[in-house]
């Protein structure tokens, strides 16, 4: 093998060493950007502040609720990844989203009642949800899913159904998002201004929320 032909290869195979090391030696960059906080509006679709009790009621019988306290934290997560180019380093970028959490429990029923609401964000947008549930345990639970604000238009998987107006045990509900499934439990009734007014347990058992534990909405 002469010089000059080990001087071609040499020449050819460099580049390439060259553009190997650099794909190889830079992993992903991530990038933290500015946390993202819920919107003003979202945050009322959980009318309570924390601590309050609330009593439903089936025919003579009663079940007290009482919440734990209204959690607010931030979650820190990718939204975004950009491939970059053939010899671009990969991005990942990450942001703070806020949530709020609150649960009611009863020491007289397994069944408890939850609040739920997170902010995502994407390549395309920004949106809030709100999730409201009635569970009995790890067993059974009936979730509602409420797109709350978005700032682009697609669908995101909500989960629920809505009247102008729901009569329950004779009594008239304003506004009302509701759900029905086929395991316990079977319905559940929400407005933003009570919170769930309603759930039913069985074919015949609603339990309706106790008119003077009503939030009222300033």
């Amino acid at each position: 093998m002469n010089l000059t032909f080990m001087t071609i290869i040499f020449k050819r195979f460099i580049p390439i060493l060259i553009i190997s090391v650099i794909l190889f030696s830079c992993g992903p960059k991530t990038i933290l950007t500015d946390p993202e906080n819920l919107n003003p509006n979202s945050l009322n679709w959980i009318p309570f502040t924390g601590y309050e009790d609330i009593v439903f009621v089936y025919d003579t019988n009663e079940m007290s609720y009482s919440s734990e306290a209204r959690e607010m934290y931030y979650e820190n997560l990718r939204y975004k990844t950009d491939q970059g180019g053939f010899l671009g380093a990969q991005e990942d970028y990450y942001a703070a989203l806020e949530r709020h959490s609150m649960t009611f429990n009863s020491e007289s029923t397994p069944y408890f009642i939850s609040y739920y609401l997170e902010r995502n964000k994407g390549d395309l947008g920004d949106w809030d949800v709100f999730k409201v549930a009635v569970g009995d345990g790890d067993y059974y639970k009936n979730e509602m899913k409420i797109v709350t604000y978005e700032s682009d238009n697609y669908d995101k998987g909500e989960d629920y159904d809505y009247k102008n107006e729901v009569t329950l045990n004779g009594i008239i509900f304003d506004s009302v998002y509701y759900k029905k499934q086929d395991r316990r439990p079977f319905e559940v009734y929400y407005t933003k201004k009570q919170g769930v007014v309603a759930f039913k347990v069985s074919s015949t058992e609603i339990w309706m929320i106790k008119q003077d534990t009503t939030i009222i909405e300033e």
